[in-house]
């Protein structure tokens, strides 16, 4: 076993320092342009994508050459289990994959520990590690695809897919490489026989190899969705592509104009005002706000966006740093240190979250808002939430006042006082949020003579099938705050909803099993909005796809070799996940073997 491990670092490591060297180029002269640490998530994806396609390619190559029928019987035709021979040929190519990406990863953290004074926090130790989880698991996708069965084996690949959808963050992200890369090690391992082509006998080792599979099958039936819509979209009926939206829709609510959407959203109402509101609307400025999807979370490895800000009178760059959960500044000239800069003018205290800008001055974070004085030097609270909320939307202007949402209300401050002071602002008035923040779209927001006109859109999750009842309310807020329904009216679907629900009906267990999955070790997300249950006739279609699945089960299952009790296993599966497990079972067992009838014996003709 150490020598076919030996063996195979001699074989790859002129490959493994080429890559290491353009890894350590590539990194290096970029850090000495812009600062690694702090570019958007945009940036870390890119490099993610070339990491794992670099295992990618190693695994395919690598276990391509074995794979050869001569190859392959002289490799496990050897005095060593086939386990211990997976493990020498696996164990070299994570090691060299160590080499080639965590080990140059590490080497410019270093350098920017050690020669610079930008920020490196544990965070960024954790890249290293992360870039090195992300090729392993490409390369053991890679690895099983063409040890595996071709019919199926490469539904490996879509494991490395789910770390971009992922919910976790930090440590917790790397919980859920360490699981990917368990399950495409097991797989690897279920493959690695003799016979690779052979469906294996264990019961929990046929599930295993087959919930990938169905799962991608489940996510190829979605994807022809997109076909469809092509020919929808090229026919010129498609509700995005139409000039002019259907009318009463969500579409045209997330497109109107702010005016418009006021307009619209009290054209029915019979409040005696409604008239004078009009009026108000057409003459006066209206303020839309589209809430936050996500916020900066402590010890995640990448940025939204970059956690920095520049004073230009002093010449400093100050970057937040999540250790000390305070900003770190350098020169932007010199690029020396320049101190520590925390809340307040005289204690410095760290701030409660990780704070980033949003706009010329002015800083936030999941609790509170910050203005930075130039003059000073210093960083103020401004604004801050009560304790159970996180912020929403950062405040902005609307007419006199400033505007801040929350996942739970909108807040309005006096615009003069955060205009010339720096003291805590006090609400002037508070306005409790109809539904959840994860469910609103847009709110439009317009003052009028002694108060406010406040219209909630909520359309987000229509289009994946998470919110099946958009509407649009409107409030009418007086000076005191006081709130009132003024309008509400239902906006409808403007494509099929068995379209948008598609991922339900199609298997509604894989749905449920790929939302864990996304969730996987993730903190709770007050941003976000539970799905809403599906629609009567989804449900109905659903049972029909499992029914139907069931029945070609049974079909199929009959003219493939199966035990009596695995046939029916497969039968009840299929009744239970639906379409993509009657797929799976389609490429995992292939047709049995039937001998042909022998010719009845020719009679000699008499003469």
């Amino acid at each position: 076993m150490i020598d076919l491990f030996k063996g195979e670092l001699l074989r790859f490591r002129l490959w493994a320092a080429i890559a290491a060297f353009a890894n350590v180029a590539v990194l290096g002269f970029m850090s000495r342009i812009v600062d690694l640490a702090q570019q958007p998530i945009l940036v870390y994806q890119v490099f993610a994508a070339v990491y794992a396609l670099a295992g990618i390619a190693l695994g395919l190559y690598q276990m391509g050459s074995y794979r050869k029928p001569n190859h392959w019987l002289n490799l496990l035709h050897r005095p060593l289990h086939r386990l211990r021979i997976a493990g020498a040929l696996t164990g070299a190519g994570t090691l060299l994959l160590l080499v080639a990406v965590a080990l140059p990863i590490a080497l410019v953290a270093l350098y920017q520990e050690t020669m610079t004074a930008r920020v490196v926090d544990l965070r960024h130790w954790l890249l290293p590690i992360a870039g090195w989880l992300i090729a392993v698991s490409g390369y053991l996708a890679g690895a099983y695809t063409m040890v595996g069965n071709r019919r199926y084996s490469f539904a490996a690949f879509l494991l490395p897919n789910l770390f971009m959808y992922s919910q976790a963050s930090g440590v917790a992200m790397l919980g859920v490489q360490v699981v990917a890369i368990g399950f495409l090690a097991l797989l690897f391992a279920i493959a690695f026989k003799p016979d690779p082509a052979a469906p294996s006998r264990n019961p929990a080792a046929v599930l295993a190899v087959a919930l990938p599979v169905q799962v991608g099958a489940y996510f190829l039936l979605w994807m022809l969705g997109f076909g469809v819509e092509l020919l929808w979209t090229v026919s010129g009926t498609h509700p995005l592509n139409m000039p002019v939206p259907p009318k009463g829709g969500y579409i045209e609510a997330d497109r109107a104009e702010g005016k418009d959407m006021l307009l619209m959203g009290i054209a029915g109402s019979r409040d005696p005002e409604a008239a004078l509101w009009r009026e108000q609307i057409a003459l006066s400025d209206v303020y839309t706000r589209y809430p936050l999807r996500n916020l900066p979370r402590r010890g995640e490895m990448t940025n939204l966006q970059p956690m920095e800000f520049t004073d230009g009178e002093r010449n400093i760059n100050w970057v937040f740093t999540h250790d000390r959960m305070r900003f770190v500044g350098y020169g932007t000239l010199d690029k020396r240190a320049r101190g520590e800069l925390g809340v307040g003018e005289e204690t410095q205290l760290a701030f409660p979250a990780p704070t980033m800008p949003f706009a010329a001055d002015y800083l936030y974070n999941a609790h509170a808002a910050y203005q930075y004085d130039d003059g000073q030097g210093r960083i103020y609270e401004r604004i801050r939430l009560p304790q159970g909320e996180v912020m929403a939307s950062p405040p902005e202007p609307a007419g006199d006042n400033l505007l801040v949402l929350s996942d739970r209300a909108a807040y309005f401050y006096p615009g003069r006082e955060a205009t010339n002071g720096l003291d805590l602002l006090q609400p002037l008035m508070r306005v409790p949020m109809p539904d959840q923040v994860g469910k609103l779209s847009r709110m439009d927001v317009v003052e009028l003579l002694d108060g406010y006109l406040i219209s909630y859109t909520y359309t987000w999750g229509v289009w994946s099938g998470e919110l099946q009842h958009p509407y649009q309310q409107v409030l009418r807020v007086d000076g005191k705050g006081q709130a009132r329904e003024v309008a509400r009216r239902a906006l409808s679907i403007d494509v099929p909803s068995l379209y948008t629900n598609r991922n339900t009906w199609l298997s509604p267990v894989l749905r449920v099993i790929c939302l864990g999955a996304q969730d996987l070790f993730a903190a709770k997300d007050p941003l976000r909005a539970k799905p809403e249950p599906m629609p009567a006739p989804v449900l109905w279609l659903a049972a029909a796809c499992c029914l139907l699945s069931l029945l070609g089960a049974v079909w199929l299952s009959g003219k493939q070799a199966h035990s009596p009790r695995g046939r029916w296993a497969w039968v009840l599966l299929c009744g239970v996940v639906g379409l993509p497990a009657l797929v799976s079972l389609w490429l995992m067992y292939p047709r049995r073997d039937t001998l042909p009838l022998a010719a009845p014996d020719s009679q000699p003709v008499v003469a």
